[in-house]
């Protein structure tokens, strides 16, 4: 615990649940009080309330970050409890490509809720604070992307171009708020451990008939460090970016994978 974002405030979206959680208390161990984002009420109050048990100031605010009428609630949010203030945003919510489809297999459909997840829903909420971030002339601006953004990856055609489109997002948003202080930089992890990555790998095996432990094995030693990474490890390369230390640091990629990308 640095303490280092005392007095900040950080809006996290998708924090309360898997990486999002794990980077919003984080956020709050060093200090940071917090506008949490998602679509589940109890996960918004049990996350609130961990980060309250830190001492910190905790809001949960529901909202589906793909629709701009309920993003609205952010504003609203910083405007009414913390006086029109925000130093950081972090955009963990997203939606997944599970499908495991060739791109003349995929339905349509399937790929705009992927594309619409991880574009309008990085997009919407990181537009939603940028009036206070230029007032201020100061902000740092995370979003998490994915090592899929930088690679293409077979049978995840949506994941793939949404991410991709998440990158260029951030490079563009780099450009246009360098003027006012304001840095903007990605976090790429891999694989990480979870629940719904544990689901994802089960599903991705069964289409390969072989064992989920089979695969994980595989990842694992496609890696250079020879494991996975943990919701932590992605937190910690959000804190560091997030912080003074990273001041000179924007529109680039941090990756979190263990040496996957090589």
């Amino acid at each position: 615990m640095t303490n280092e974002f005392t007095g900040s405030v950080a809006v996290v979206t998708g924090g309360a649940k898997g990486i999002g959680r794990a980077i919003a208390l984080a956020l709050a161990q060093d200090g940071a009080d917090l506008i949490i984002v998602g679509r589940d009420r109890a996960a918004l109050d049990d996350t609130a309330a961990q980060a309250q048990a830190l001492g910190r100031r905790a809001i949960g605010v529901a909202a589906d970050i793909t629709v701009p009428a309920e993003v609205a609630r952010i504003s609203e949010a910083i405007q009414g409890e913390f006086g029109g203030r925000v130093d950081m945003i972090v955009t963990a919510a997203g939606r997944r490509d599970h499908y495991n489809k060739s791109v003349d297999e995929l339905d349509v459909a399937e790929f705009d809720l992927v594309m619409q997840g991880n574009v309008n829903g990085t997009l919407l909420p990181i537009r939603e604070v940028l009036p206070f971030m230029k007032a201020s002339r100061r902000g740092k601006v995370v979003a998490i992307s994915g090592v899929f953004g930088l690679k293409g990856q077979p049978k995840h055609a949506g994941g793939c171009a949404s991410k991709w489109a998440v990158e260029g997002l951030v490079r563009v948003l780099a450009l246009e708020l360098g003027p006012f202080n304001i840095n903007v930089n990605a976090v790429c992890p891999g694989y990480v451990e979870g629940p719904r990555s544990a689901e994802g790998m089960a599903r991705a095996a069964a289409l390969r008939g072989m064992d989920a432990q089979a695969l994980r094995a595989e990842l694992e030693g496609a890696a250079a460090l020879r494991r996975l990474s943990t919701a932590e490890d992605v937190a910690n390369a959000v804190c560091f970016l997030a912080s003074e230390r990273a001041r000179n640091i924007t529109g680039r990629d941090l990756i979190v994978d263990g040496g996957w990308m090589q």
